[in-house]
C-alpha cells in the first residue's frame, strides 16, 4: 500500500535553485554483478514536470535520460511506470532500494539506488514546485509557439 502523497498546502515554495543529487547507483548484469554508476538527478523550476538524470561510466561517458518527477516519487511507493522508465521499491541487503529500468531501442539497464536518499531529495524539490502545481509554472504560449513552429 503507498503511503500518502505530500501535500502541497504544508510546502512553502523556496527561493533559489534546487540543488543536484548526486549518489552511487548499480547497474544490476546479474544477481550478484552489480556495476557501479555516479549519477546526477537535477530539478528546476523551469522544467516542472521533469528531473535530468545523468549516469556517468566508467569510461567517463555520460547517459542523460528526462524522467517524470511523478514518476520518480510514485516509484519509491509502489511499482510505476510503463514502456522505456519503470520503477519500483525493493530491499537489497536489508536496505530499501528503489530499482528503475530503462529501456530505448531495444536495449536496457536496470539500476538499483538508495530509496531514502532519492525520496528525501523529491520530497524538497516538492518545496520548490509543489507537487500538482507544476502546470501552473508552463509558459504555455511558448509551448504552442514551439509546437507551430515545428
Amino acid at each position: 500500500m503507498s503511503e500518502k502523497q505530500p501535500d502541497a498546502s504544508a510546502h512553502k515554495p523556496t527561493a533559489g535553485p534546487m540543488p543536484s543529487l548526486r549518489m552511487r547507483v548499480h547497474r544490476l548484469l546479474w544477481s550478484s554483478i552489480r556495476v557501479p554508476l555516479e549519477s546526477e538527478f537535477r530539478y528546476t523550476a523551469d522544467e516542472p514536470l521533469s528531473v535530468s538524470v545523468e549516469l556517468h561510466t566508467q569510461e567517463g561517458h555520460a547517459v542523460a535520460w528526462l524522467i517524470s518527477r511523478d514518476l520518480l516519487y510514485d516509484g519509491t511507493q509502489e511499482p510505476s511506470g510503463m514502456g522505456d522508465v519503470r520503477l519500483w521499491p525493493s530491499v537489497t541487503d536489508a536496505c530499501p532500494v528503489v530499482c528503475m529500468r530503462l529501456e530505448r531501442r531495444g536495449m536496457s539497464v536496470l539500476l538499483e539506488m538508495d530509496l531514502r536518499q532519492l525520496k528525501q531529495w523529491l520530497l524538497e524539490t516538492f518545496g520548490l514546485v509543489h507537487r500538482g502545481t507544476e502546470t501552473d509554472q508552463v509558459d504555455w504560449d511558448a509551448v504552442v509557439a514551439g509546437l507551430v513552429e515545428g
